[in-house]
């Protein structure tokens, strides 16, 4: 059962520095996705079935929040 009052992050707070693998097989590390205005980090499942029915709607945000100049 998904939670209907999930937590909010503290927004403001500075990133930790990473280094993640990608699924294209390289290496992305925060210099590399850091958008001029900050980044939004997601941990998602892509076989969950909750973020299935919200792709269409992720892929919008997130090409919204690259014109502001928020990488994802």
């Amino acid at each position: 059962m998904v939670s209907l009052q999930p937590p909010v992050c503290e927004f403001g707070q500075p990133i930790v520095d990473f280094s993640l693998p990608g699924v294209d097989g390289r290496t992305w590390t925060q210099d590399e996705c850091m958008g001029e205005k900050g980044l939004l980090v997601m941990f998602i499942c892509n076989h969950c079935p909750y973020v299935k029915a919200i792709l269409p709607r992720l892929i919008d945000d997130v090409r919204e929040l690259k014109m502001l100049g928020v990488n994802t």
